[in-house]
């Protein structure tokens, strides 16, 4: 069975299990940080994926990581999951249990792309734009690409919104050359 099923099967377990328990919101921010933290360590990640390292000593880690910041559902759910030896698609199931979450709440991920960091009232603007175009909570990520030469480019679901200027001039030289 591909990786991506059984982290969808334990994904699907922790949320039905979260929701019975009333911990959906709590799981979540666990999810993220664990998500963030291995994301940020690759010696964390190495570790669990590693086939060298014994299953004890990997729970010994994470659990002096994680324990006391973690909600008991999520710290048991880690070592049901460090038990049956799936340490490796451990974040992959907790990414997949935030986009269960998302999806439920009708939360729409969405990332802007900009030459220059912009102001708070910007991004805001562009979110409530995203938000009456798709009737959608937006969570919306602001990085700057500093290969832009202004503008912006906008990417959510399958769409991109490119108001770079690049762009635009691309655009004016098709106009240009395809009026003759």
């Amino acid at each position: 069975m591909s990786e991506t099923r059984v982290a969808a099967r334990y994904s699907q377990a922790l949320f039905d299990l979260a929701e019975e328990k009333n911990a959906v919101n709590a799981v979540v921010g666990d999810a993220n940080a664990f998500i963030k933290v291995v994301g940020e360590n690759r010696g964390l990640e190495l570790l669990l994926n590693s086939p060298i390292v014994h299953g004890y000593k990997k729970a010994n880690v994470i659990g002096k990581i994680f324990n006391q910041e973690f909600n008991p559902l999520t710290t048991a759910f880690i070592g049901i999951v460090l038990r049956k030896h799936r340490e490796m698609i451990l974040t992959t199931i907790f990414e997949q249990f935030v986009e269960m979450y998302k999806e439920k709440e009708g939360i729409l991920d969405a990332t802007v792309y900009t030459a220059v960091p912009v102001s708070e009232q910007i991004t805001n603007n562009i979110k409530g734009f995203l938000e009456k175009q798709t009737s959608a909570h937006v969570d919306l990520k602001v990085k700057v690409n500093e290969k832009l030469l202004g503008g912006f480019v906008l990417r959510y679901e399958d769409k991109l919104i490119d108001a770079s200027v690049a762009a635009q001039l691309k655009a004016l030289r098709n106009h240009f050359f395809n009026k003759n």
